[in-house]
């Protein structure tokens, strides 16, 4: 006899739980680049140097590189919810505090409490969306996650550079840090739609949840081949991603003679295009059910795309085509990895997992500005898309093993 299937709910209140994760995930990305935006204000402002004001960004970086894993154990013990909501909280407080100090130790102490708030967001949003959305919905609603965040990234130099310009540099960081805190407001207030297993745990199975931890997984999982490749995969993606991301600019400008204006129109082209690829392989990995075809396809396609624009003299209009395909190809990619992600996480561990392989994203990034970097130095401006091409194959091939994992 068959089971009756689960009843699918209707499509509003996943809609809230999507909107209410994405939101937050939107701010996650902005305050990550509210920095950077006004980096030129803040040299005049304080008189600070680029190397000081990159080292915040490096902080920031790295404490959420270092707090991922072990605030996704914390989801996976007390549920998402509270520390979403907190990390929401002390995340816009530390932006907003950026426009009310003065010295540089201040900012830097800022900086380190801002960057531990900013780890929670994936081990959080993703226990969330897998235990409130339903399985028919996840492919889109992965991919909705994503595009919150690149809009995040898209919006934080076109709002904070009006602002300070208008207003000055302490009210922009102000504006913007409220507007996190009214954010976290809402979610405090629609808690109860963000509810994930761990929340509903009764008080009087954790001596029996202690006892048996030792049989189960436990962090121990985090050694295993199916996390460790999964955080290759991460690593690697970001490699290749980072240095059509980070690198493009220079590197064309030495190969052609295409205008830098028009280069970074064709820049601006490939992330846009990743927001409307991140929403294709949500809809088509939820429709065809066979997301792994839509990794081939669109890998492939990305490393032989990057090879090609370091290999031939294109038109600009010809290039900006060839970065608009590519990045909506690479847009793809994160839904389809988002899954592989949830369908290998242990029961309970949802967040510990995607804590631990999204500390992989920041050591890639942290890693990319090394090799290309060495490689523009040494006047080799091609090898920046023939590197990207190569990576872009190495992280196939840890996707495919990493599936190869799930079979078992």
């Amino acid at each position: 006899m068959t089971a009756p299937a689960t009843p699918i709910p209707p499509l509003s209140r996943d809609a809230r739980v999507i909107g209410l994760v994405g939101a937050a995930h939107f701010f996650s990305h902005f305050y990550q680049l509210v920095l950077p935006a006004l980096f030129v204000f803040m040299a005049d402002h304080f008189g600070w140097t680029y190397v000081e004001l990159g080292l915040l960004v490096t902080v920031f970086s790295t404490m959420s590189a270092v707090a991922q894993t072990p605030l996704g154990i914390i989801v996976d013990k007390i549920g998402a919810r509270w520390p979403l909501i907190l990390g929401t909280a002390v995340l816009s407080a530390s932006v907003l505090g950026y426009g009310l100090v003065a010295s540089y130790s201040a900012m830097m102490v800022l900086a380190v409490f801002g960057g531990i708030a900013n780890a929670i967001y994936h081990p959080a949003d993703f226990s969330i969306l897998a235990a409130k959305v339903h399985e028919r919905r996840l492919g889109r609603a992965f991919s909705l996650h994503s595009v919150s965040g690149n809009m995040g990234w898209a919006l934080a130099p076109i709002v904070m550079v009006p602002l300070a310009s208008l207003y000055g540099l302490q009210t922009a960081f102000i504006v913007a840090g409220c507007c996190g805190l009214a954010t976290a407001a809402v979610l405090l207030l629609q808690a109860g739609h963000l509810e994930t297993d761990a929340d509903h745990q009764p008080k009087k199975r954790k001596t029996e949840t202690k006892a048996k931890a030792a049989d189960g997984p436990g962090w121990r999982f985090l050694l295993s081949r199916a996390a460790l490749l999964l955080l290759a995969f991460q690593i690697v993606h970001a490699m290749a991603f980072g240095g059509i991301r980070n690198f493009s600019l220079p590197a064309l400008t030495a190969l052609t003679d295409i205008a830098p204006e028009l280069i970074a129109s064709a820049l601006t082209g490939y992330l846009v295009g990743a927001s409307f690829g991140n929403l294709l392989g949500g809809w088509a990995a939820d429709t065809t059910g066979r997301p792994q075809l839509i990794f081939y396809f669109s890998i492939l396609s990305i490393a032989a795309l990057t090879a090609l624009i370091g290999s031939v003299a294109m038109p600009a209009i010809v290039l900006m085509v060839v970065f608009i395909v590519a990045g909506a190809l690479n847009g793809t990619l994160l839904p389809v990895r988002d899954l592989l992600v949830r369908a290998l996480a242990p029961k309970g561990q949802m967040g510990t997992l995607y804590g631990f392989t999204s500390s992989g994203l920041s050591l890639g990034n942290a890693i990319t500005p090394l090799i290309y970097g060495w490689l523009m130095d040494h006047g080799h401006p091609r090898w920046i898309f023939y590197a990207s091409a190569i990576l872009m194959l190495g992280a196939l091939a840890t996707y495919v093993e990493a599936r190869s994992e799930q079979a078992k």
